[in-house]
């Protein structure tokens, strides 16, 4: 016998997020003693401090991008499933602009602290890096910093205004748009993505390259992304707010591109370390020695082992998508695995020796922490959380597989 599903109506959904105020008073206040910490680190430790601003700005600018092009991708491919909590990667894309501010002042501050070409006698001493002067000097590196956040920044606000506009405007114009932004969003985040990962990150190592780094840390953002959208939705259905709105059927769907895409960062992972180490070339194979010895050994086992071995046992079962508290574990897991990823690629280029995590390393984190969740708290409140104006609205309400 068949059962006839539940009929949703949009019309009669009211649902608004009110971030609460004790959590915002908290939130802020971690954020502004963060920045004196930040900044006392800098003038005691810039050693120290200006690497964990790099991680932190990294980070926070990866889980916007990886929002953005999560939208962009279902946009283009006019996916009808997420619609009913996409307000919540636009949340998320919307911090892109504070972690650009933070990111660009990162490297402008600490360019002589994190990147050894930055300085005209290095390069005037090393053939190498002298024969990359006319990519690596520090105003066009600036330049090309500005320019790539200037884009991120423009194509995130750009598609949250156009999904605004379109629930003002009650038309499905806006899903035309939509549509164009996302393919507008890919074409230009992909050339300017690698430029990103070369500039901010290889060139910490100036010496070593791949031509695999980029598409290696994309695969990340992606991660990075998509397990932050979960959470959010997730913490969201529980608090009531997307309760009746987001199924299990979405859950699985979230849980099959982590899935996915975790076991695509793993097989990039791979690619890369198997080239390098069969090619046994010594300028390449010293980025593996220098995190492979000692503390650093340990640090990038765990980074395997959290980011894509536990992740992926987990997932494996059908019924692991479909739960909240696996996914909510999973999701969180797959976040603290990708730090430790980005940690590894900057510490282990500045800090060869042992990893180094005290308190200005924490006091970075928990400043990225507190000033990510209130810029996402702000963007959630600050409309309704069903795109009301949405062609897929209704198709999504009663997404199966």
């Amino acid at each position: 016998m068949s059962v006839t599903p539940t009929v949703i109506e949009p019309e009669t959904i009211q649902r608004h997020f009110v971030p609460a105020p004790a959590l915002t008073r908290r939130l802020t206040i971690a954020a502004v003693l963060a920045a004196l910490a930040a900044l006392t680190g800098i003038l005691a430790a810039p050693e120290r401090t200006w690497p964990g601003l790099l991680v932190a700005a990294v980070y926070m600018a990866e889980i916007g991008l990886g929002a953005l092009l999560f939208l962009a991708t279902q946009a283009v491919a006019s996916g009808g499933w997420y619609v009913c909590f996409k307000r919540v990667p636009e949340a998320l894309a919307a911090t892109l602009p504070y972690a650009g501010g933070i990111l660009l002042l990162t490297i402008a501050g600490g360019m002589g602290t994190l990147y050894e070409w930055s300085h005209a006698d290095v390069m005037a001493a090393d053939p190498l890096l002298g024969n990359k002067s006319a990519w690596l000097n520090v105003p066009f590196f600036l330049g090309r910093t500005v320019l790539v956040l200037a884009i991120w920044t423009a194509l995130a606000l750009a598609l949250g205004r156009v999904s605004r506009r379109q629930d003002a405007e009650g038309s499905h114009a806006g899903n035309r748009r939509t549509v164009i932004l996302g393919g507008l969003s890919l074409v230009l985040i992909a050339p300017t993505f690698s430029m990103a990962a070369f500039d901010w990150l290889m060139s910490l190592e100036a010496h070593w390259f791949s031509t695999l780094y980029a598409g290696y840390h994309f695969a990340r953002t992606l991660i990075c992304g998509l397990a932050t959208i979960t959470i959010a939705v997730i913490l969201l259905r529980r608090e009531g707010v997307l309760r009746g709105v987001v199924s299990d059927e979405h859950l699985h769907d979230l849980g099959k591109l982590m899935f996915g895409f975790t076991s695509f960062w793993a097989y990039l992972w791979f690619s890369q370390y198997m080239l390098i180490w069969y090619g046994n070339l010594p300028e390449e194979v010293s980025h593996y020695q220098t995190r492979h010895e000692g503390a650093w050994a340990v640090v990038a086992a765990a980074n395997v082992i959290i980011g894509w071995v536990i992740p992926f046992l987990m997932l494996l079962p059908m019924a692991a998508k479909r739960s909240e508290s696996l996914l909510l574990k999973v999701s969180g897991l797959l976040l603290v695995g990708h730090w430790v990823d980005l940690y590894l690629a900057v510490q282990g280029a500045l800090s060869p020796a042992a990893p180094a995590l005290g308190i200005w390393e924490l006091v970075t984190i928990a400043g990225g922490i507190a000033v990510f969740l209130l810029v996402f708290r702000r963007g959630l409140a600050a409309t309704d959380l069903l795109p009301r104006g949405d062609a897929y609205l209704r198709e999504s309400l009663h997404h199966h597989q």
